[in-house]
Parts: structure tokens; sequence; C-alpha cells
């Protein structure tokens, strides 16, 4: 979306046209130029599918995170409610840096947030009915960042030696999922069992 602001007179050719297509004002995310879509033409629309779902994902662990942060009691919770802000805070990092690369890509992040459930993995978050459960609430915490690392393991796999950037994307989120993992059952005591989500 350009500026809301008129052209400066002074603004150069390449300024002027970097303002009309709105490169000042999201961040720098635009369409790949002309080579970069060729390279990935034949898998772009699968690679933006794939891309639309880990940033739904992300959406939901930021907001899930986030909520979980909030309503936990208990004697520990001070300490886990700050490690659950900081996990909210970075996946609103990730959903950002994953819409980006969509729109590079030629595509466009899921409009509403009423429609994130279209896209996301069909995974729910289920939480302990305790609210003093904080085992339970990390359990299900450990379980999306289980989801992301499976995620972002398989984009990976899916684009080795098709789109570099993308890849170093998923390579990077699939490294910060793994550390996650590596810090939730810290703070379980022990590893963890998967969630059968029911």
């Amino acid at each position: 979306m350009p500026t809301l602001f008129p052209l400066s007179p002074q603004m150069s050719y390449h300024e002027r046209r970097a303002d009309s297509i709105g490169f000042f004002s999201n961040g720098g995310a635009e369409p790949m130029g002309r080579l970069g879509q060729q390279l990935v033409r034949d898998d772009r629309k699968a690679l933006i599918e794939a891309l639309t779902r880990a940033y739904a994902d992300e959406w939901y662990a930021h907001y899930n995170y986030f909520f979980v942060s909030k309503t936990i009691s208990g004697p520990d919770s001070p300490a886990v409610s700050q490690v659950l802000r900081r996990k909210s805070d970075r996946a609103l990092i990730h959903a950002e840096r994953l819409a980006e690369r969509i729109i590079a890509l030629g595509g466009a992040p899921v409009p509403k947030l009423t429609d994130l459930s279209k896209d996301a993995t069909d995974k729910p978050f289920k939480l302990p009915d305790n609210v003093r459960d904080i085992d339970g609430a990390l359990k299900a915490v450990l379980d999306a960042e289980r989801t992301s690392i499976r995620t972002y393991r398989a984009l990976s796999e899916k684009i080795r030696e098709k789109d570099s950037v993308t890849q170093a994307l998923a390579v990077e989120l699939f490294r910060e999922a793994v550390e996650g993992e590596e810090e939730i059952e810290r703070l379980l005591g022990e590893p963890a069992p998967e969630m059968d989500g029911r």
C-alpha cells in the first residue's frame, strides 16, 4: 500500500516506483523478480500452501501461548508465564517472516483471522481443565512445538535444491522449534510423550 503522504518531487524515479508498489510501507516484502519466480515456478503454488499452513500455525501458537501465560496459576506460574510470553512474541515474529516470504513468492497471507483455521494444521491445542495444572499446560505447548518441528522439517525437505531462500527460513524455524522443545522438556523435568489431541 503506498504511503499516505504525497510523493516528494526530490524522490528519484526508482524511489517513486518503490513507493507506488508499497515497498516502503510493508517492510520491504515484495514479489520476487522474474528469474527468482521462474526458479520456483513449478512448485510455487504448493510452496505457498505449505508456508500458509505454517503461517496459520504460528498465529495460533502466538495466541495460545499468550492465553496460557495469562491464565495459569500456581507457585511456578510467574516463571512459566514469562517463558510463554517470550514464546508468544517469537511465534508472532515467525508469522511475520512467513508472511513476507509468501508475498515474495507472489501469494498473500490469510486476510482474516477467522479464516486461519482453514489453513492451520488440523490438531487442537489441548489445555487441561485446571489452570493450576502447569505441567498439563506445558505438555500442550510441547505438543505444539513438536508440530512445528514436523512442519518445518517437511517444508525444508520439500524444497531442498528448489528454493534456497525458503529453505534457509524453514531450517532456521526448525532449529528454533527444536530448541523450544528442549526448553519445555527441561521445564517439565523429563521428555513427555506426544499428546493425541483428544
